[in-house]
């Protein structure tokens, strides 16, 4: 074999060598392997996502829309109460029917009937320092004319700078009613018959005691129609009101039910006018739905 054989022979096996042997800092290339092509080559050209990319879900604000009635609740009433007629939230309220209407005077002192608390926070918990800060305790009666309030608030900061509709932004007593309790008692939004006032004492200097109506929103407006009396306290105020049943759209009976809760909002911000927090008669009270309210009776025995 001629000299010219030899090197060809000898460059061919180092050629054929190379591959097999892998050397410092060289790497073999990745093969280059294409996706089966489909009939519209969408498996070629389509992108795909790569780890950069951010798939952050689209969201909408939520729609409140009116919903049918609710499952029926489990109820333990009382033995005297049609279960047809309250509501599974906390104690029925008994309002008293009074042999003669009490004095509208801030005073306490002529109301021996039963005392019921509104001390469960409700709103704004993280405002709410206990029952020095906000709570209260009141008394309810009725005749053929109007429903009876006195009301003992709690309150170590009494603010109250707002009016008319905006009394919520200040120190105030709200009351909600359902007056038809019998027919919507799984009614779980409001209707017609859904009463929600407010019972300001005002400020005990320039702004007076008022009372508004907020719903419903057809009979919206300050209420005339309503005495209100309120006098300080040493640890808040008093609160006496005379609500005629006109309010409600009611004509009373012994024995009527009606949803119901009594509710205290408060603000302790010298100046402002701001809801910080709220505590009702009713643990589960929420503002729109009739169904967490509690249940207010008529009893017929006269007293006070």
């Amino acid at each position: 074999m001629s000299d010219r054989n030899r090197t060809w022979m000898l460059l061919a096996c180092i050629a054929l060598a190379i591959p097999a042997c892998a050397l410092p800092g060289m790497t073999a290339p990745t093969p280059i392997v294409l996706p089966t092509p489909n009939a519209t080559l969408t498996a070629i050209f389509q992108p795909t996502a790569t780890e950069t990319q951010a798939l952050v879900p689209t969201q909408s604000p939520p729609t409140l829309t009116p919903t049918g009635p609710a499952a029926t609740l489990a109820l333990t009433p009382a033995a005297t109460l049609d279960p047809s007629k309250a509501r599974p939230n906390g104690t029925p309220v008994r309002a008293v029917r009074l042999a003669s209407p009490p004095t509208i005077d801030g005073d306490l002192a002529e109301w021996t009937s039963t005392v019921y608390a509104a001390n469960q926070i409700v709103f704004g918990s993280n405002n709410w320092t206990g029952s020095a800060d906000c709570s209260g305790s009141y008394y309810i009666g009725w005749d053929e004319s109007s429903l009876y309030l006195a009301i003992g608030v709690r309150d170590d900061k009494h603010v109250q700078l707002a009016s008319g509709s905006r009394l919520y932004l200040g120190d105030d007593v709200e009351i909600q009613l359902d007056a038809n309790l019998a027919a919507d008692l799984t009614s779980t939004y409001l209707s017609s018959d859904d009463y929600q006032i407010g019972l300001s004492a005002g400020d005990f200097a320039g702004r007076a005691p008022e009372a508004y109506r907020w719903f419903p929103a057809a009979l919206a407006g300050k209420l005339s129609g309503v005495t209100l009396k309120a006098k300080a306290s040493g640890d808040g105020y008093v609160l006496e009101a005379q609500i005629p049943w006109s309010t409600f759209g009611i004509t009373p009976a012994d024995g009527l039910s009606f949803g119901f809760a009594l509710s205290l909002s408060d603000n302790d911000k010298a100046g402002a006018t701001v809801q910080q927090s709220m505590v009702s008669s009713v643990a589960t009270r929420r503002l729109l739905n009739p169904t967490t309210w509690g249940t207010l009776v008529l009893e017929g025995s006269p007293g006070k």
